[in-house]
C-alpha cells in the first residue's frame, strides 16, 4: 500500500476490490454553463490536492484499469499536473492504467502541455457544425468551438501518444448541426480516434432543462442515424450513448468523495469512499454491472 493512501488494510484484500473503469470528479467548478450538464453542480467544494492524490492511490493499488478525470472542468485545479502523473505512473508489475482527461478545451495550450505527456486519451466537444447552435450550449465563454478545434489539431500533430474522443451531446437544440461535427475538421490528419454520440443525461443540470432540452428516443435515434451516416464517411468509429444503457455504467468519485451509481431512479450517491473501503463494504458489482462498466470505457477508450 502506498503511504499516503491512509488505509490500515492492504488493498490487494478481496473486501477493498474496486471496479476495473472509474470516473474520477474532483470539481464542479466550471468555466461554462451548459445546459445539459451532468456533472457535479459549479458550487461543490472542490478537492484539494491531498486528497486527490490520496484518491489516486486508492485506484492505483485497488488494480483500476482506466480512469477518466473529468468535472466541472479539471484544467481549473492547480494540481492536475500532480494527479495525472501519479495516475499514470507505471504499477508494480509495470502495467499503466489508462488515464483520460474530459475536459472542455479552453485551457491554454501552455498548460495543457504540463499533462498531455502523461495522458492515454483526451476527450473534448464539439456540440453542432452551426455556430450558433453551438453556443447556445457551451456557454459562458466564446468562441469556444474554435478554440477546442485548434487544440485538436495541436494535439493530433505534436502529441500523437494522445487518443482524441471527440463528444456531442444531441439536445433538441443541435438536431440540425449535431450530424455535421466531424466537417469542421478540414484536415483529414486531425480527425478524433473515436466520436462519441451522446443522448442528454437527466441529471443535475440535464434535469433542470430536461423539459425543453431534451429529445425522446425517436428523436435521438434520427439524428444518430445521420451521425452514422457522417462518420462512415469521415471513417471515423462511432460510439452511442443511450441513456437506457447508463444503468450500471459509472462509478464516479465525487469532490467530496462520495461515491455516485447510476441506476433506473437516475444517479445514487452511495457513500464514502475512504469509509467503504475501510469497513470493507464497498462491493463493485452491488453497485454497477462490470460488463456495462468495461464496455463503457473499453468501447470510448480502446487500449491502443
Amino acid at each position: 500500500m502506498r503511504a499516503h493512501s491512509g488505509l490500515t488494510e492492504p488493498l490487494s484484500s478481496p473486501s477493498m476490490q474496486l471496479p476495473p473503469y472509474v470516473d474520477l470528479r474532483p470539481i464542479g467548478r466550471c468555466n461554462l454553463s451548459c445546459p445539459f450538464c451532468f456533472g457535479p453542480r459549479h458550487e461543490v467544494p472542490s478537492m484539494d490536492e491531498e486528497t486527490a492524490l490520496r484518491v489516486a492511490s486508492v485506484l492505483r493499488d485497488g488494480g483500476v484499469q482506466g480512469v477518466v478525470i473529468s468535472g466541472g472542468e479539471p484544467t481549473l485545479l492547480p494540481y492536475l499536473p500532480e494527479l495525472v502523473r501519479e495516475l499514470s505512473a507505471p504499477l508494480p508489475d509495470g502495467r499503466q492504467i489508462r488515464v483520460v482527461l474530459s475536459t472542455n478545451g479552453l485551457a491554454p495550450l501552455r498548460a495543457m502541455e504540463r499533462v498531455l505527456p502523461w495522458l492515454s486519451w483526451i476527450a473534448l466537444p464539439l456540440e453542432s457544425k452551426d455556430e450558433s447552435e453551438h453556443r447556445l450550449l457551451r456557454t459562458g465563454v466564446a468562441p469556444h468551438r474554435d478554440k477546442v478545434l485548434v487544440l485538436l489539431r495541436e494535439i493530433r500533430k505534436n502529441h500523437p501518444h494522445v487518443r482524441v474522443k471527440l463528444g456531442t451531446v444531441v439536445t433538441r437544440l443541435n438536431t440540425a448541426g449535431a450530424p455535421g461535427v466531424l466537417d469542421l475538421i478540414e484536415d483529414e490528419a486531425a480527425l478524433p480516434h473515436v466520436w462519441k454520440v451522446y443522448q442528454m443525461s437527466e441529471t443535475n443540470y440535464g434535469a433542470d432543462n430536461r423539459d425543453w432540452l431534451s429529445l425522446d428516443d425517436a428523436e435521438f435515434e434520427a439524428v444518430v442515424a445521420r451521425c452514422e451516416e457522417a462518420a462512415e464517411r469521415h471513417r471515423v468509429p462511432l460510439r452511442v450513448y443511450r441513456n437506457s444503457t447508463r444503468t450500471g455504467s459509472y462509478f464516479f468519485v465525487d469532490p467530496d468523495c462520495e461515491i455516485v451509481v447510476v441506476d433506473e431512479g437516475g444517479e445514487r450517491r452511495t457513500g464514502n469512499l475512504f469509509e467503504r473501503l475501510a469497513a470493507g463494504t464497498l462491493r463493485p458489482a452491488e453497485l454497477l454491472t462490470p460488463s456495462r462498466n468495461a464496455e463503457n470505457f473499453d468501447g470510448t477508450y480502446p487500449d491502443a
